[in-house]
Formats: structure tokens, C-alpha cells, sequence
């Protein structure tokens, strides 16, 4: 397997073979952290697209202060915010069962519970919980958990795609996850 920074040297030099193997080796990584930051996967995958052309067209740009998928998750981070502001502005979130992926995640759901409904319907609550929790963060503590503790990316690699210092990540971070175990602790005292 060729190295990152091989490839990155060859993408420069106008390879489109290089850049798309460095497309590929991060992309589902990326995606996965928009699904978060996004909150919708039409939306999550536009994004990345969109990210892809503007990283090839600025790849020339780019110095390699950090890895290829940390600049990606970068500008694809920036255009999540702007989607989730244009998305904001046509779409209610009142009725999330009118699309028809909408009509098959509740069709899941029910079939899912049918099997031990009690346990489920819990495990299921809990996990919405959670992600509303997440959610409902300011985005500059939502970016930090989705990338930390979602994508698994380093303090120092969330540092640089988010351009803040390593003692502001940890802050916002322990901020972050703070908020969310308040959430998930008021949801199971109203439950239990």
C-alpha cells in the first residue's frame, strides 16, 4: 500500500489515480463523522461529495500540516454547517416519517420491537437520548465529541481540523460529554 504523503505527492503533480485512492481510504471515515455533524444521510453524503471537489481543487493548497482525511473532515465540517442552515430553512422537523427512508426506519423500529419489546423500546429510547443529547450541543462542542469520541480521532488530530489548541479540545470535550450524561441521567430518572 502506498504511503499518504506518496500519494498526496502525486495528486499534487495532477494523478487522479492518487487522489481518488486518498479518497477512498477516508471517505467512509469522513462519513460517518457527517452522519453525526450532518444529522441526515442524503445530506452527510452531498456533503462529502462536495468536500471531495473542493479538496481536489485546493489540494494544491494543501501544506500537510496534518493527515489527509483530518483537511477533509475540515472543509466537509464547514459545508455540513452551511446544508444544515439551507436544510433548517425548507424542512420541518415535525413530521421526520415523510420521506419514505423515514416510512422504513419506523417500520424497522416496530419490527425490531416486536421481538422483546420492553428491552428494545429501552435500548432504542436510550440511544435516541444520546444522539438527541448530541445533537442538541453547540456545534463547537458537537464537532469535538463527534470527532473524539465517534471517529476516534486523536485530541491533537481534532485540534488541528478544528483549528483550536489541545487544552480547548479536552475543555470542550469534558463540556461536551458532561451535557450529555445530564440528559441521558434526567431521561432515566423520568423513566425508572
Amino acid at each position: 500500500m502506498v504511503s499518504e504523503s506518496r500519494l498526496l505527492e502525486r495528486a499534487k503533480k495532477g494523478d487522479n489515480n492518487a487522489f481518488d485512492q486518498l479518497a477512498n481510504q477516508t471517505r467512509a471515515r469522513v462519513y460517518r463523522s457527517l452522519l453525526q455533524a450532518c444529522g441526515n444521510p442524503d445530506t452527510a453524503q452531498d456533503v462529502l461529495q462536495d468536500a471531495l471537489i473542493n479538496a481536489f481543487r485546493a489540494l494544491p493548497n494543501f501544506r500537510g500540516d496534518s493527515q489527509f482525511a483530518t483537511w477533509l473532515y475540515t472543509i466537509a465540517r464547514r459545508l455540513c454547517i452551511r446544508a444544515r442552515k439551507d436544510l433548517d430553512r425548507f424542512f420541518s422537523t415535525d413530521d421526520p416519517f415523510i420521506t419514505e427512508e423515514g416510512e422504513q426506519m419506523l417500520k424497522q423500529f416496530i419490527d425490531q420491537h416486536a421481538q422483546d419489546p420492553d428491552a428494545l423500546l429501552i435500548e432504542e429510547e436510550l440511544k435516541e437520548r444520546v444522539q438527541s443529547a448530541i445533537q442538541a450541543l453547540p456545534e463547537s462542542l458537537r464537532a469535538v465529541i463527534v470527532m473524539r469520541d465517534m471517529e476516534d480521532l486523536s485530541t491533537e488530530e481534532t485540534a488541528r481540523a478544528l483549528n483550536l489548541t489541545i487544552p480547548a479540545v479536552k475543555a470542550r470535550l469534558h463540556r461536551a460529554r458532561e451535557q450529555v450524561r445530564l440528559s441521558v441521567e434526567a431521561y432515566l430518572k423520568e423513566t425508572l
